[in-house]
């Protein structure tokens, strides 16, 4: 069996409320829903954020290959990958 609640929002807060819910890639419906039960919503990792993360991986390990960015080029590497894993985990604990 379904309910349905009404509520009456300002207009600015319900354009905040259908931005989180586009940015989270869930309806306005689902937003309130998980809110309501106290579920942490979180926004979707973009794909063109991570694509561009491992872009900028491939030109690291192209560093690590020369004599005096060696260090700079391990560095930079391991920072993306960490922004990688972090973005990952992350999209993941909002499925």
């Amino acid at each position: 069996m379904e309910s349905q609640v009404l509520v009456r929002l300002k207009q600015e807060e319900h354009d905040r409320l259908v931005a989180e819910a586009d940015a989270a890639g869930i309806t306005l419906a689902a937003l309130a829903r998980r809110r309501l039960a106290g579920v942490r919503v979180i926004a979707r990792t973009d794909a063109a954020l991570i694509r561009e993360l491992r872009r900028l991986g491939g030109l690291a390990l192209l560093a690590i290959r020369t004599p005096r960015l060696v260090a700079s080029g391990h560095l930079v590497l391991r920072d993306i990958r960490r922004a990688i894993a972090f973005l990952s985990d992350a999209d993941a604990h909002d499925r």
